[in-house]
């Protein structure tokens, strides 16, 4: 105990000198000025077609001067873009003229939420409570495809989710030295507060023809572009007044035919369902989904997995995504989250297996009270699994965010998972309920930020050790990064429904990066990285039990291909056996092993027909050695089709008695975009691991706005032997209906 008192005070010390340093470092950050009056204008009768010859786009208020972001992010971008803004009770109207060298626009397809990887886009992001933590983004391309998003936790590290959808019009053409966008937003589209004459706002232009990156409003280079730290101001003629948003109601039926070979099993089946959505004044939403179905949703991308510990996929549920960051992000994302969705609709059964449980219904509930409050209730029922012995569930999430300072906030959560009809026979504990806390610090322009949380878990049968907290420390400037992370989760932690990758450690992670720009025409960045995740096991007297020290260099081109290369020296002590290779030989004993490895990492120019990406590692591994390769190429014939290969390669050789393998992942997606309205996406996927081969392919017809069917085939094998596992084909059918109402409340 004297020992843990010890590293605990060492790490508390540390900690408090770390956060004072970073905070006055902080201080010396301010919001950017830029600014663009918007005005008010009477009628509604434009014309999208993507020309600005309406006489009322004479009476806009024109804003230019974009800022290069990259290659450099000190001078003005050659190719300008002219951003003018008009608005109404009913619309936000945005006319855009982009600048270019030429007419050989890259995209990569024509289908909604395109990827802007290589591609030219403009992205217009709005801030509509200018507290920098939320946004609403909506992009556009020459050739006339949307994306919409939301931009969550300030936007510092990208955190952007493009499955949110709202109904908008955009139209652009094309001439020979720029384009010209014209786009028309409903106002009840945005959540917003009435009589605010004021939002934050920034836009980013992506130029494949000059090879740049800009923004209206300056952002660093070293900062990620959707930071809301650096939005301007737009602001409005007139107070804004509270619109009047739709209740959207999305049936969907889905006949299925599916054929289990094992068993010999033929089933046919009838699904119906809905989701509602329930504006309810201009600040809170009410979502409701019966009896969902996910087989439309995007296939999660498989990989081998090669560690003792459980791999983070995404969420593709629409369900779970939207506003889901005031749910989703309470503690650690990569090693320690109270919540996350994809567990649920997963049991385990009597085998510990996890096994897929259909949802029976859910309600979800968010929005701002005031300025400062934010607040959010999920509830979801699961059915179970008889044959699995899996019990019914009922998840439920309460979640409260309140601003503090000029942009951090404090939030508290409450999680239960709790069986709705226990059984002896069911697997499992009977509840599981968490409770905590996160405090999160944004500098003004989030070039620092901090987190502190604490969370307690209360189980059947476990009394006490269940606790989880940490800190994050995250400084960046445009030279340098320094990062601290400190973790210590107790062995009797447990959130059914959260995302703990390992318990019973402390934890403590240095970062540190270092840049520098080469002023050469070729080379854009270098960067160097040092970094040591060190791991203790405090139910065992602090004993030592793992670290990563990783040294890194990283060259980044003006052309977007980059290089790396990093090596590694590592310690792991194994708790208990371990069978890295998946084979039949003995796992590998209880004991600590040191091994070392080296790896390359690189990417080629994405603006290309062709591109790659991957790494190649090699090195020893416990008491042997691995060589890895993980590689994806692709190739696009613009914009109507692109064929995606991602091959992973694990060889492991350890000396016997123990597993050597070869692992393969193969997992190929080729998609065809038709037009903007039929698609026709399939994904396969090859594991020696699972022994499985899997396929999934999917025609989508958009018939009518946010409306769409779907014809899936599915199909499962093993391949060790090859065996016809199960093979299925659903059609699924869904509308987005809309029902407007007048200012009285009544519906029309």
């Amino acid at each position: 105990m004297p020992k843990i008192k010890q590293v605990y005070s060492t790490l508390r010390t540390h900690y408090y000198l770390l956060l004072l340093t970073f905070i006055l470092i902080s201080f010396s950050n301010v919001y950017s000025q830029k600014k663009i009056s918007v005005k008010y204008v009477a009628s509604n009768e434009f014309v999208i077609d993507g020309v600005l010859d309406e006489a009322m786009w004479d009476t806009a208020i024109v804003s230019s001067e974009f800022t290069e972001y990259f290659p450099t992010d000190s001078k003005l971008v050659e190719y300008q873009t002219e951003i003018r803004m008009l608005y109404n009770d009913a619309f936000l109207y945005i006319g855009i003229k982009a600048h270019s060298p030429g007419m050989d626009y890259q995209t990569p397809s024509y289908e909604r939420d395109f990827s802007i990887s290589g591609a030219d886009v403009i992205n217009l992001m709005f801030d509509t409570f200018s507290d920098r933590t939320n946004a609403f983004l909506f992009g556009i391309n020459p050739y006339r495809v949307q994306r919409e998003g939301l931009i969550s936790n300030g936007g510092t590290s990208g955190n952007l989710d493009l499955s949110w959808d709202t109904k908008w019009l955009g139209e652009s053409t094309i001439d020979e030295f720029f384009t010209t966008s014209e786009i028309r937003i409903p106002m009840s589209a945005f959540k917003y507060k009435e009589g605010v004459t004021q939002w934050k706002f920034n836009a980013m232009r992506s130029n494949t023809q000059s090879n740049t990156k800009s923004s209206w409003a300056p952002v660093p280079l070293s900062q990620n572009q959707l930071n809301l730290g650096y939005f301007g101001t737009m602001t409005f003629e007139k107070p804004l007044v509270k619109s009047k948003s739709p209740i959207s109601i999305i049936p969907y039926i889905t006949p299925s035919y599916s054929k289990d070979y094992l068993n010999d099993e033929r089933s046919f089946d009838f699904k119906t369902g809905f989701d509602v959505k329930i504006p309810i004044k201009s600040s809170y939403m009410l979502d409701l989904t019966l009896n969902p179905d996910f087989s439309s949703e995007d296939v999660v991308a498989g990989q081998n997995n090669v560690t003792r510990f459980e791999i983070k996929q995404d969420e593709t549920r629409q369900f779970f995504i939207d506003n889901g960051d005031l749910f989703n992000e309470f503690g650690l994302p990569d090693d320690a989250l109270a919540f996350y969705s994809r567990r649920v609709g997963v049991g385990s059964n009597t085998d510990g297996n996890d096994i897929s449980v259909p949802i029976s219904a859910g309600i979800k509930f968010t929005g701002k009270v005031n300025k400062g409050l934010r607040i959010g209730v999920l509830d979801v029922q699961t059915s179970g699994d008889k044959d699995e012995f899996i019990p019914k569930n009922n998840n439920l999430v309460l979640a409260a965010q309140q601003k503090i300072f000029s942009k951090s906030n404090i939030s508290f959560f409450f999680i239960n998972r709790e069986v709705t009809n226990p059984n002896d026979k069911y697997s499992g504990t009977r509840y599981n309920r968490v409770a905590g806390t996160d405090l999160k610090f944004f500098s003004k322009n989030n070039s620092f930020d901090a987190q502190v949380f604490f969370h307690k878990s209360f189980t059947e049968n476990i009394e006490s050790n269940s606790i989880s907290t940490g800190t994050y420390l995250n400084l960046e400037k445009r030279k340098y990064t320094l990062r601290f992370t400190g973790q210590y989760i107790d062995n009797g932690f447990q959130s059914d429904l959260g995302y703990i990758r390992r318990k019973d450690i402390v934890r403590a992670n240095p970062f540190f990066e270092y840049n520098i720009y080469p002023k050469t025409n070729a080379l854009n960045t270098i960067i160097l990285k040092i970094s040591n995740n060190l791991f203790w096991m405090p139910s065992d007297d602090m004993r030592f039990v793992g670290s990563d020290l990783l040294l890194a260099s990283t060259f980044n081109f003006t052309s977007g291909a980059s290089v790396a290369l990093t090596g590694a020296e590592r310690y792991e002590y194994l708790d208990e056996p371990f069978n890295p290779g998946s084979g039949d030989g003995e796992p590998l004993p209880i004991g600590g092993y040191n091994y070392r490895d080296l790896k390359v990492d690189f990417n080629t120019n994405k603006r290309n027909a062709f591109w790659l990406e991957g790494n190649i590692k090699y090195g020893s591994f416990y008491t042997g050695t691995k060589s890895t390769t993980d590689i994806t190429f692709q190739y696009r014939v613009q914009p109507i089709f692109f064929v995606s290969l991602n091959v992973q390669y694990d060889d492991i050789n350890l000396p016997e008695p123990y597993s050597s393998n070869n692992l393969w992942y193969i997992g190929p997606t080729l998609n065809f975009t038709f037009t903007k309205t039929l698609f026709w996406n399939t994904d396969i996927q090859y594991s020696t691991q699972t022994d499985s081969f899997f396929v999934v392919s999917r025609v989508q017809w958009r018939y009518a706005p946010l409306s769409d069917i779907y014809l899936t085939y599915s199909g499962v094998n093993t391949t060790n032997p090859h065996i016809l596992v199960e093979r299925g084909l659903f059609l699924k059918a869904t509308y987005w209906l809309d029902i407007k109402r007048k200012k009285n409340g009544t519906f029309f």
